[in-house]
């Protein structure tokens, strides 16, 4: 009876100690600080401070400590045996799985280790260690060098042809490692250098994306400080202002990098210098002059046109010109951006959208439909008109400048009183308004600074720019000197010629010495009327001829293509040698006209000559006349419009799709603009 009573005693004073019972050589925890905990560490103890938690509410409720960590551990293991449990119950095995950083269960001493880490170190001491890392040593895969070899390939094999090349390369395959050996290397490889695991498989651009950059501040700078361009290829096609042909005209945009506007852009064919000339100059005149000009290292931006010395675009201005570093597109990522997100966007909403996302089946759909349409009508509906193009181009530029940018700073709405990004023109006002001024361009002003200009020799009076010859009188007493030469590139007619003048040792432009006109020092052969009147007779010859040679071609190789077939038509024979009425054919002989031999029919001399009335347009059974040349269905589908048929239709599609006819048609005054949108509103 004592020694059951003394036993009893004891765990009752062992169930009431706030202390448990430990060894007392417990191995030293060293405490992580809390910034150097990952997730997985943080999550751990934040479970293990809510374990500790529900223990200290059974105490509340009159539970002794051991009691309560007793229980909950009892109930964790039954639980862990049961296949079918409640919500509450799969939350606290949940919650004791994230605790432990191994194995499944809890056990009485791991609870109160963490009770007594936490009133030590409070959550801090909760955090547990992080477990070993495998170590890349060399020792350990001696085979990754000579298996990078050929899994580092810009032609990016997968892992399991690159291991058996690399088997291959072996005196003995068996020392090779097994495919899933590969595949733990390159995971931790890729975790702990990413750039060294993708290190011949990309190329230099896209190894950049990977790393670490740095973002510019615009801080303490004003608007026009600097300015940044770049070309941009459409991604739709768009009719040619004069062809009407699909092609993808090239954007040149200027922007403030301060407030993001567009300040200015051009429109061509290519980017050439002239482009990116007048986009300069469009920007100058309309926003301001750049203090900086930072571009790619593209022909573009690398010319004599902008860089001359004496005669360059951007030494007039005083704008000093930045090259970005060669495969560094991310340093002009505003304007990159610009790019995608206006551009790209537009052309998106065009039926002729051609862009590199584009689905392959659309794409050769949408080529083909443009290709019919253009060789049946001369046109198509799915290409925009250039002046179409033009216009929706300025209102997608104006709603970029209104639109709030997530790059600029935070206004608040004055409409809706919410907080916002400013706009690009709502940055610029504010500069403005704190007492910004841009140093623009008037228009002379922009005249002489900013057209393109070149060096050229006088010689007697003349300057010459490409194929063309400029004279003025005022150049006579600088002939053999070179002159500075100022022209526009939309009008020929004139150029500007200027002194070179020499301050300080740098050549500078001097002042204007006059303004050379086109073949200013050609005379004409003939007086003016002369020449328009002989110019007026060749055409009418030459139109005279290209339409009998059409009509020939049209005998010999497509004879009647122009006549509509109603049945069988009834054909005229004519004799062709004498004797022919007498053959025994009566039926082809009654067809045949009778040669009257009617002393009547005879004209003399002394009798008047009776003139003939007209002969009427022959006509089918239908009603439509029959035409002799396609040039007269033109004029009468002009004037009979509703009488259109699917043949007149096809054949006058031909003759627009032919310069040939095309220039005909423009020689006898044919509208081929009106027939154009006569046919396509008859498709």
């Amino acid at each position: 009876m004592t020694r059951k009573a003394l036993e009893a005693r004891f765990n009752i004073e062992r169930l009431n100690a706030d202390v448990p019972v430990v060894q007392a050589k417990a191995p030293t925890k060293v405490n992580i600080p809390l910034s150097e905990a990952d997730g997985a560490q943080r999550r751990a103890a934040e479970a293990r401070k809510q374990i500790l938690q529900m223990v200290e509410q059974l105490v509340m409720r009159g539970m002794a400590y051991d009691k309560a960590v007793c229980g909950l551990t009892a109930k964790v293991k039954v639980l862990l045996g049961q296949d079918v449990l409640t919500p509450d119950e799969e939350q606290l095995l949940k919650l004791v799985r994230t605790a432990k950083d191994k194995g499944t269960g809890i056990s009485r001493r791991a609870i109160y280790n963490w009770r007594k880490a936490f009133k030590e170190s409070g959550f801090a001491g909760l955090i547990p260690g992080k477990r070993k890392q495998d170590a890349l040593n060399a020792s350990r895969y001696e085979w990754a060098p000579g298996f990078l070899k050929f899994y580092a390939d810009p032609r990016k094999p997968t892992v399991a042809l690159a291991l058996d090349q690399y088997r291959a390369s072996l005196n003995d395959p068996a020392q090779a490692p097994s495919y899933d050996q590969v595949k733990r290397y390159l995971t931790k490889l890729k975790k702990a250098d990413p750039i060294a695991a993708y290190k011949g498989r990309e190329g230099v651009l896209a190894l950049k994306a990977r790393k670490v950059y740095v973002s510019r501040s615009v801080e303490g700078l004003e608007p026009t400080d600097i300015y940044t361009g770049d070309g941009k290829t459409f991604d739709a096609f768009v009719a040619h202002p004069f062809s009407g042909n699909p092609i993808r005209p090239e954007i040149t945009s200027i922007l403030d990098v301060v407030t993001r506007k567009c300040v200015g852009y051009s429109i061509g064919l290519n980017e050439k210098a002239y482009d990116v000339a007048e986009a300069l100059r469009n920007a100058s005149m309309a926003n301001g002059v750049a203090a900086i000009f930072y571009v790619d290292n593209g022909k573009g931006y690398k010319n004599l046109l902008l860089d001359e010395a004496a005669v360059g675009m951007l030494s007039r201005l005083g704008t000093h010109k930045e090259h970005s570093i060669a495969y560094n597109s991310q340093a002009r990522g505003i304007i990159e951006r610009f790019n995608g997100s206006v551009y790209t966007r537009l052309a998106k909403t065009l039926p002729s959208y051609a862009g590199r996302d584009l689905d392959r089946e659309a794409a050769l759909k949408l080529h083909k439909k443009i290709k019919s349409d253009l060789k049946e009508t001369g046109g198509s509906d799915d290409l925009v008109s250039w002046n179409q193009f033009l216009k929706i181009f300025d209102g997608a530029l104006q709603y970029y400048n209104d639109r709030p940018h997530s790059g600029l700073a935070e206004m608040r709405d004055p409409v809706t009183g919410r907080k916002r990004h400013m706009s690009p023109n709502e940055c610029w006002a504010t500069f403005e308004a704190n007492g910004f001024r841009a140093v623009t361009l008037a228009r002379d002003d922009a005249d002489d600074l900013s057209r393109p200009a070149v060096r050229r020799k006088v010689s007697r009076g003349l300057v010459k720019i490409e194929k063309n010859r400029y004279f003025a009188l005022e150049l006579e007493r600088y002939d053999r000197r070179e002159v500075m030469v100022c022209y526009d590139m939309l009008d020929a007619h004139q150029v500007w010629v200027r002194e070179l003048d020499y301050v300080d040792g740098v050549e500078t432009p001097g002042a204007l010495i006059c303004t050379a006109k086109f073949e200013g020092n050609s005379q004409a052969y003939f007086p003016k009327p002369v020449i328009e009147s002989a110019r007026e007779k060749k055409a009418k010859t030459a139109a005279k001829r290209l339409e009998d040679r059409l009509r020939r071609v049209e005998q010999e190789q497509r004879p009647g293509h122009l006549l509509e077939h109603s049945g069988e038509q009834p054909m005229e024979v004519f004799a062709s040698a004498p004797g022919f009425e007498e053959g025994a054919d009566d039926e082809l002989v009654s067809i045949a006209p009778e040669l009257s031999r009617d002393a009547q029919n005879v004209v003399h001399m002394a009798e008047p000559i009776e003139v003939q009335e007209p002969r009427p347009q022959p006509i089918t059974k239908s009603g439509r006349p029959v035409f002799k040349s396609k040039e007269e269905l033109a004029v009468w589908v002009l004037d009979n419009p509703e009488k259109m048929t699917d043949l007149y239709k096809k054949i006058l599609s031909d003759c627009l799709t032919n310069r040939t006819y095309l220039d005909l048609f423009e020689a006898i005054g044919i509208d081929a603009e009106s027939l154009r949108t006569l046919l396509r509103a008859a498709a």
